[in-house]
């Protein structure tokens, strides 16, 4: 079995609570199963499997720059997160980014280089 793990990216650059990243990141979580696991599904094209990741369901939380999410979400591979500004956050800022599921080995130096966030 291959220790498959789910990162997602968080926006270092924003104050935000507890309560309001745990929305963002479960937002991160659903829209990634949607566009490649349901969404292809539906439309008759290839999906991902989440069988393996299942398993253990491990998902790594991240501190990362938000010019660096930026980054990934003009690459268009991956769920990017924008709140809609109802309650903490101004409409459209970038909380998340779900960099997608893949074992520690895969995962390139640069997100290896990233802090927890806690």
């Amino acid at each position: 079995m291959r220790d498959y793990r789910m990162y997602i990216l968080v926006n270092e650059d924003i104050k935000i609570s507890k309560g309001k990243l745990a929305g963002q990141v479960g937002h991160a979580v659903m829209s990634y199963v949607y566009h490649k696991a349901v969404k292809p599904l539906s439309e008759g094209r290839e999906i991902i499997s989440l069988d393996e990741y299942m398993k253990e369901q491990k998902k790594i939380i991240l501190k990362c720059p938000q010019w660096k999410l930026e980054e990934l979400e003009s690459e268009g591979d991956h769920a990017v997160i924008r709140d809609k500004g109802y309650t903490q956050l101004q409409p459209n800022t970038l909380t998340c980014v779900n960099y997608g599921i893949m074992t520690p080995e895969e995962l390139p130096d640069w997100v290896k280089e990233l802090k927890l966030y806690n």
